[in-house]
């Protein structure tokens, strides 16, 4: 492995946005497990930064309950409909909603057919989901519903990782983005997203650009820049920082990159432009995005991107 090649000064953004996010609707997905669970706390506390509608949705998969009985898919609904409406007392009870208007939603069928259509019925502009970051036969047997999501949803989708371990974002928001993309890569909604959640919590934003990965060599941009809420500067990002991001002296591939840059920075989130193309479900190949998701420290929020012609992941 060789050291990762780090080229100095600001990446040329084709366009920064001047404007705040709108988050009018989110969407968590959520299975009951222990990891949809942590993902909840994180929508929660979105939900409540930006007065968000919480829609939390749960998935019946009629397949099993074919030979069961014709009445079997709608018990199964209307279990689970009890269920969240039991989550949601709960949460009321414990003051964890206080200001976030919660919306069960209960529904059968294909979950990425049903989601994509919500995405567009609901205005969603968000959707959460933790995952349990299996691999390999784990992966293939189990399949993850996260990895369903991101494949097949247009918008941005916030991914909660077995190791995401820092809660910051939850109360207070981010005080350390990491903006990662890479060749295959380049999304201007991604973009936007960074440099505007940057703003509105006063973040700094490390911006990782991989430029090209060869056997073993890694070659990118990387720079740390201070953001400042509207109102405090006129200009949206200041002068960059002083003094280099320390990096490990071998790198072998660029999720290692930048899951040792969110390590370095602290990241409290990561935007993730993922290639068009991509696809999370392949079911025995962890891609670069799928271990940087199951890898990070804190929630990624994955961003489609427009593959460019011949560049692939």
């Amino acid at each position: 492995m060789q050291a990762p090649v780090l080229l100095s000064g600001i990446p040329q953004r084709s366009a920064v946005a001047t404007d705040q996010l709108t988050v009018r609707n989110i969407l968590l997905a959520t299975d009951f497990s222990d990891c949809s669970a942590r993902a909840l706390n994180y929508a929660l506390g979105i939900a409540s930064r930006y007065q968000s509608l919480l829609h939390l949705f749960h998935c019946i998969n009629p397949i099993p309950y074919d030979f069961v009985g014709p009445d079997a898919v709608q018990m199964a609904c209307d279990d689970a409909r009890r269920d969240l409406d039991e989550l949601v007392s709960d949460l009321r009870r414990q003051g964890r909603a206080k200001d976030v208007k919660v919306n069960p939603v209960v529904e059968a069928g294909d979950l990425a057919a049903i989601l994509s259509q919500a995405v567009k019925d609901r205005g969603l502009d968000l959707i959460v989901v933790g995952t349990h970051g299996r691999t390999g036969w784990r992966k293939l047997v189990l399949g993850s519903v996260a990895e369903a999501v991101v494949d097949h949803v247009s918008c941005p989708v916030l991914c909660v990782g077995p190791s995401a371990n820092r809660t910051r974002i939850q109360e207070f928001g981010p005080k350390n983005i990491l903006f990662a993309s890479n060749a295959s890569a380049r999304s201007q909604l991604a973009e936007s997203y960074a440099v505007s959640l940057a703003r509105k919590y006063g973040s700094r934003l490390t911006i990782v650009d991989v430029r090209e990965e060869r056997a073993g060599r890694v070659l990118a941009q990387v720079c740390q820049l201070e953001c400042y809420e509207p109102g405090l500067k006129d200009n949206i990002l200041d002068q960059p920082l002083p003094g280099a991001l320390q990096l490990p002296t071998e790198i072998g591939a660029q999720s290692d990159l930048i899951l040792h840059a969110a390590a370095q920075t602290t990241a409290d989130l990561m935007v993730l432009a993922v290639p068009e193309t991509h696809r999370f479900t392949d079911r025995l190949v962890s891609t670069s995005s799928y271990t940087v998701v199951c890898g990070a420290p804190c929630p990624v929020l994955t961003v489609r991107a427009q593959s460019e012609p011949g560049s692939g992941e």
